[in-house]
């Protein structure tokens, strides 16, 4: 039997693993077309042709300016196809049971170089998703910043995907889970913080604690003004780093769990040699 000890390759096996179970989620590709055609496509029919105020909160200062409506429900049309799908497909990465982790710590494979794997692949859908995104926007409606759209999308992406990637890892039923991103994306993302839908939000404290909306801040910010939003980023890295540490210790903590799972069946001697019969060596999973 095979064994791996190096964390690199390790990771790297892991990413292209995470690869291929998103290539073959066809409904994941499904959404990705369809949730912007719907979303956007509403708007676009919709949309008034009247004038709403949004408020920027910048660090040292609150903006007021005035838009138009098409132009307002395009921006937040767009970041909640962002925060949903970023959380959909973080729930697909870390809602499975993790059972080939089970198999490869026989051969040697450590949590770092899993954990390692799997964050940098979800990395690369959130600033693909972010970029598609600003891309689509930009083709939309006018954006004056778009490289500050950019970075505010992959940090709605981050907060969103932290936040999927929780709820998969808590809920056993995938239905059940993928329901409470969409309703989340939904009511926070997309209409909470929507003044068009919800002019006085822009004035109640609790929607500050939401989320999306410091993310938010930075893509208005970035798509209304030319402006940098320092606190718009200072408040999405608090809440990036608060629930992406928040994911990390639920997933160390299971994968240790099977650690133990491991260590037990070993002390058995009667139960371990029939079980690492069994096992398939880490490089026969990546290949499967």
């Amino acid at each position: 039997m095979k064994t791996v000890r190096n964390n690199g390759v390790t990771a790297a096996g892991i990413f292209l693993l995470s690869a291929r179970e998103a290539w073959r989620n066809k409904a994941g590709f499904i959404l990705m077309v369809a949730i912007p055609a719907i979303f956007l496509g509403a708007v676009e029919l919709t949309a008034g042709k009247g004038y709403v105020p949004v408020k920027l909160y910048f660090l040292e200062e609150t903006l007021q300016v005035t838009l138009t409506v098409r132009h307002v429900c395009m921006v937040f049309g767009a970041a909640g196809v962002c925060g949903f799908l970023s959380a959909y497909y973080a729930l697909i990465l870390f809602h499975q049971d993790f059972d080939y982790f089970r198999y490869c710590a026989f051969s040697g494979m450590t949590r770092t170089g899993f954990l390692a794997g799997r964050f940098g692949f979800f990395l690369v859908v959130v600033v693909i998703l972010a970029a598609a995104t600003t891309l689509l926007t930009m083709i939309l409606v006018h954006v004056n910043d778009p490289p500050g759209m950019f970075a505010g999308f992959v940090l709605l992406g981050l907060v969103y995907g932290a936040i999927g990637g929780i709820i998969g890892m808590v809920s056993r039923d995938f239905l059940v889970a993928f329901l409470c991103v969409a309703i989340l994306a939904d009511i926070d993302a997309a209409w909470l913080q929507n003044p068009v839908y919800y002019t006085a939000g822009q004035d109640l404290g609790i929607i500050r604690w939401l989320p999306a909306f410091y993310p938010c801040q930075q893509i208005f910010a970035a798509a209304f003004t030319v402006d940098f939003n320092l606190l718009a980023v200072l408040g999405s890295g608090a809440y990036g780093t608060v629930l992406l540490g928040v994911l990390l210790a639920v997933i160390a903590a299971r994968l240790a769990g099977f650690r133990h799972s491991k260590r037990d069946s070993v002390n058995m001697p009667g139960v371990a040699v029939g079980h690492i019969q069994k096992e398939m060596s880490y490089e026969d999973i990546i290949r499967s």
